[in-house]
């Protein structure tokens, strides 16, 4: 007799069907049993369903003599699992078309024999589509696991929960029974869920375990109607769903009295009213937040206040109106206040100053370029390369203006903080500290690295001194304060010294233990390399204030010890120039499961969002993630020791292709949409190969098939020549 009994509704998912039965029956848990139940399917659903059951004696199968429609074939598929195997403890359902991981059962069994008072566990999810790629959306996590008052439990479930995320989780077969499995209601796994939360908690399983096939925005109540109700709908399914959670409750508990002894009439009569008021609320704010996405689609020029709108309400919420206020008002208010505003009045009137000056100047040394006399004869060459750095000169000044007086202090210098992408942190910042480090001799035992994510590995060279952010901040602060700081500058560039880099340094000075710190900011690095990205100068600004050194390779961890010994380490993100379409998606997916044919594939993909990178996710064979193993402190550093050890590099065009290009790692990246890169960086990426001595490329994908068919003519022609 099995522990587990698995009941499958199934209704016209021919085509994904076989691989979702082939995903449960492949489970490492092997005590269960199938039972499918066909709802009058009119394709080759019950063909299918018979040869599996020919193959495999745990599956059986059962085919209604009329329709029942979801509700009823649900039921039934409980109902016929439960009278063939009535002594199994837990049950399952399980559609038609979607995937479960081979560890699925196991670790929902593991996690309801350790934990007694939990009815129902459930696993993180992921979407995927028609093709079976992983769609962006992120995963969804709620439980009460640790919560004992069933009426927080109650409160909690009706407001946080994800119905159609939990529906496919493992029950305990009694707690089910007691809950009515599914009441004849519209949206009724809301209605389980909330009388379920009442009999024990929920658990979820941190790991991604469910693949969720995802066919649109299909719900609403019409399609319920038809699709619960295929004999006909009855009068109260035209009535608000949450009006008859409200009355099913009322009637279980109150008239019935099935709760008891743990819930009591009167209990019954309070937790009716609460479903009522709260479930309400909760379809109204569901409501006006549909209207919002409905308005925001059509007026995209409403976009940008609106999400300012939603952080400052987030931060009043968060602080209360008194504090952010004050906090608000403080640089308006006392002497302090007074001292710079006269700073920044002073700060203007030099900067306008400066200005009167400079332009003037600009467009008389532009005017004499021009002349043809002045470009064939007067000046060489030489010096007109030297005319066209003349624009970055007072910036070059002031940066050297800014890192002197840290030569003349001995206290500590926190190098950063760097907040910013990957791939100006790589191809530039760090190998401008390389210069300024030696260029003005700052000592390194003086010296605090302070980057995010665990990207210490980079500057192992520079300091041992490195704290990261995510020490200091939760990932949900940073996100909150890096929002903050894009929203006032306008760009994710670290231009200036923002209040996000004074909390930071303030946080390292409590965590050391300083009294005072310096500051190496990336801001005069900015300020000077932007006229050489935006080229209003030429090479020679960079050649002049960096120096490119390659990383030392760093050895593979414990952690990694389940790796193939040689692989090739992927990631696919989306960016502007390899925006997320269709065709971008099919590409990336494609690209992946090729390699993973020939060579293990390492799939680099975070599980987090720090930042506005979306990853993009493919099962499948030969490809092994390692999400499980990143979090917000350690994911460049996982990235970092995976890179370094891999025999190529593949996907998308930025930062982790030129990391692998700094360790001596072939690098192949690809973007769809040249006109979102910068020339410049591509220069320097090609430069840096040849420094490196490594084979690198960034390619195009409309060239990927022209390069496929060039590959396999030489493949062809060297078979031939070896026959």
């Amino acid at each position: 007799m099995p522990r587990v009994i698995i009941g499958s509704p199934l209704f016209n998912h021919a085509k994904d069907f076989p691989e979702a039965i082939e995903s449960i029956l492949s489970q490492t848990y092997t005590d269960f049993a199938l039972v499918l139940v066909d709802d009058c399917s009119t394709d080759e659903t019950p063909a299918i369903a018979r040869e599996y059951e020919a193959l495999d004696s745990r599956v059986s199968y059962h085919c209604n003599p009329q329709r029942r429609g979801l509700i009823g074939n649900s039921h039934e598929a409980f109902n016929a699992a439960r009278a063939r195997y009535p002594e199994a403890e837990y049950f399952a359902w399980a559609s038609d078309h979607d995937l479960w991981h081979p560890r699925w059962l196991q670790q929902l069994v593991e996690a309801l024999d350790a934990n007694p008072e939990v009815v129902l566990t459930y696993p993180l999810n992921r979407r995927i589509g028609a093709a079976g790629e992983v769609l962006k959306r992120r995963p969804w996590a709620f439980d009460t696991f640790g919560v004992t008052d069933r009426w927080v439990r109650m409160r909690r479930s009706i407001i946080d929960m994800s119905a159609g995320n939990m529906v496919y989780g493992l029950y305990r077969i009694n707690a089910l029974e007691r809950a009515g499995v599914y009441r004849h209601v519209l949206v009724p796994d809301r209605l389980l869920f909330t009388e379920l939360s009442l009999y024990g908690q929920f658990k979820q399983v941190p790991q991604v375990l469910w693949f969720r096939r995802w066919y649109g925005r299909i719900f609403s109540l019409g399609r319920q109607r038809v699709s619960f109700f295929p004999q006909g709908r009855p009068l109260y399914a035209y009535f608000p769903w949450w009006i008859s959670h409200a009355v099913s409750l009322f009637w279980t508990f109150t008239v019935r009295g099935q709760g008891r002894p743990e819930i009591s009439r009167a209990a019954g009569v309070a937790a009716s009213l609460q479903c009522f008021v709260l479930a309400g609320l909760l379809h109204i704010w569901q409501t006006l937040r549909a209207i919002r996405f409905r308005i925001l689609e059509k007026l995209e020029v409403l976009r940008p206040y609106e999400r300012r709108l939603r952080l400052m309400l987030r931060s009043i919420a968060r602080r209360g109106v008194v504090d952010w206020t004050r906090a608000h008002l403080r640089e308006y208010m006392g002497a302090k206040a007074l001292r710079k505003a006269r700073a920044r009045f002073g700060k203007k009137v030099r900067y306008y100053s400066f200005e009167a000056v400079r332009r003037p100047g600009l467009w008389l040394l532009n005017g004499l370029q021009a002349l043809p006399i002045v470009k064939t004869r007067v000046i060489p060459s030489l010096l007109k390369d030297q005319l066209d750095e003349l624009p970055a000169a007072p910036h070059a000044e002031a940066m050297r203006r800014e890192i002197e007086p840290l030569t003349k202090t001995t206290a500590p210098i926190v190098i950063g903080p760097w907040v910013g992408e990957v791939g100006y942190e790589l191809l530039y910042w760090i190998p401008f500290l390389n210069w300024a480090l030696k260029e003005f001799g700052l000592e390194n035992r003086r010296l605090i690295v302070v980057s995010r994510g665990g990207a210490r590995h980079w500057y192992s060279h520079i300091s041992r001194e490195y704290v990261d952010v995510f020490e200091l901040f939760s990932l949900d602060e940073y996100r909150e304060a890096n929002e903050l700081r894009w929203d006032k500058a306008g760009h994710q560039k670290q231009y200036r010294i923002e209040q996000m880099d004074r909390d930071i340094a303030d946080r390292v000075k409590s965590k050391l233990g300083l009294e005072h710190v310096e500051l190496l900011h990336p801001g005069p690095m900015y300020r000077l390399l932007r006229f050489f990205w935006f080229e209003k100068a030429g090479v020679g600004i960079l050649k002049q204030h960096t120096e490119y050194k390659p990383l030392a390779r760093v050895d593979r961890s414990a952690a990694l010890k389940d790796l193939p010994r040689d692989y090739v380490a992927v990631r696919f993100y989306f960016r502007p120039s390899f925006p997320d379409t269709p065709e971008n998606r099919q590409f990336a997916a494609d690209a992946v499961r090729s390699i993973s044919r020939e060579i293990p594939v390492v799939l680099l993909n975070t599980g987090l969002k720090v930042d506005d990178h979306d990853d993009l996710n493919v099962p499948g064979m030969g490809i092994h993630h390692v999400d499980r193993l990143m979090t917000a402190e350690r994911n460049l550093e996982v990235q970092t020791e995976i890179v370094s050890n891999a025999r190529a590099f593949i996907g998308t065009y930025g930062g982790l292709a030129y990391l692998a290009t700094f360790y001596g790692v072939p690098s192949f990246a690809f973007y769809s949409t040249q006109a979102e890169l910068l020339p410049s960086h591509m220069d320097v990426w090609w430069r840096l190969t040849r420094l490196m001595g490594v084979p690198a490329s960034a390619l195009d994908t409309r060239a990927a098939d022209t390069l496929r068919t060039v590959l396999g003519s030489v493949v062809h022609m060297d078979r031939a020549v070896g026959s």
